[in-house]
């Protein structure tokens, strides 16, 4: 079956497959992957990153691939589809998953990225040191490509859809707002601290406070109690954390306005980086 028989759109809705991207280092392969939900998509970088606590470390590539691909046949055995973001650009790797999928019914698609050579340079030339891939070698990637592009049916792909016949952008951002709904009890955090803190994070039930919303950052025996100030602007969202009073004859507590993660990681030291105001020195 070609692309010729699928819409390029039904691609994102298709069960049991595996769809390998398919560009040169910089052609946009990581933020095309962003219309799949993240636990579809295996990463090479990713997987070096865990070999070697470094994604540019190609010293780790054949442990990295060998882990990405122990996790790319679980899934596969399992019926889940599953998104390999990598360059591809080799027959025998592309072989490799090819026959991984094929191996357990799975229909494989070929997602190109048709993003011009000189706009892949330039964003590669643009990465930092550790994520640069040699000006030579993005171009030998770019016309491996194009040159197995006529072939890739025979090689055993079900489907060739080129990446900008996709919604990327739409769904991409369809699929964040889903997640920022379904995530509305953090949300606020989120966009405040990031990901990463929120996983750190619980709202207070009930608050600890009568006039403001209250919740915990916690990890082990540890924790930092933080309020929210809630003055209806979605623009000006607003944590203080709890610190001690700044004048040493009072217990406190005190508030400290917390605007980053640096910002709770000074006023769980109890050094804030902002002005304290006491709740009780003028009482």
């Amino acid at each position: 079956m070609s692309d010729q028989d699928l819409n390029p759109a039904d691609v994102l809705n298709l069960p049991h497959a595996l769809i390998l991207l398919m560009g040169a280092s910089g052609t946009g392969k990581t933020r095309a992957s962003r219309m799949f939900p993240p636990h579809q998509v295996l990463r090479a970088d990713d997987f070096r990153e865990l070999c070697a606590s470094d994604p540019g470390d190609q010293r780790v590539n054949r442990p990295a691939w060998e882990a990405l691909g122990i996790v790319l046949g679980a899934r596969l055995r399992l019926g889940l589809t599953t998104v390999v973001d990598a360059t591809n650009s080799g027959a025998v790797n592309r072989q490799a998953l090819i026959s991984g999928g094929r191996s357990h019914g799975a229909p494989v698609v070929a997602l190109l990225m048709g993003t011009a050579p000189s706009v892949a340079q330039t964003r590669n030339a643009a990465r930092p040191a550790n994520r640069q891939v040699p000006p030579d070698t993005v171009a030998l990637q770019h016309e491996q490509i194009v040159a197995a592009h006529p072939n890739l049916e025979k090689e055993g792909f079900d489907h060739i859809v080129f990446a900008e016949s996709l919604p990327v952008l739409g769904n991409a951002l369809d699929r964040l707002a889903r997640k920022e709904r379904t995530a509305e009890p953090v949300a606020d955090v989120r966009r405040v601290f990031g990901d990463a803190a929120t996983e750190l994070f619980d709202w207070d039930t009930p608050s600890r406070d009568e006039q403001f919303r209250t919740g915990t950052f916690g990890a082990g025996g540890d924790s930092l109690r933080v309020r929210w100030m809630d003055d209806a602007d979605p623009f000006d969202i607003r944590f203080e954390a709890l610190v001690s009073c700044p004048a040493d004859w009072c217990p406190g507590p005190a508030w400290t306005p917390v605007h980053s993660v640096a910002d709770l990681a000074a006023a769980h030291r109890n050094a804030p980086a902002d002005e304290s105001e006491c709740t009780r020195c003028d009482a």
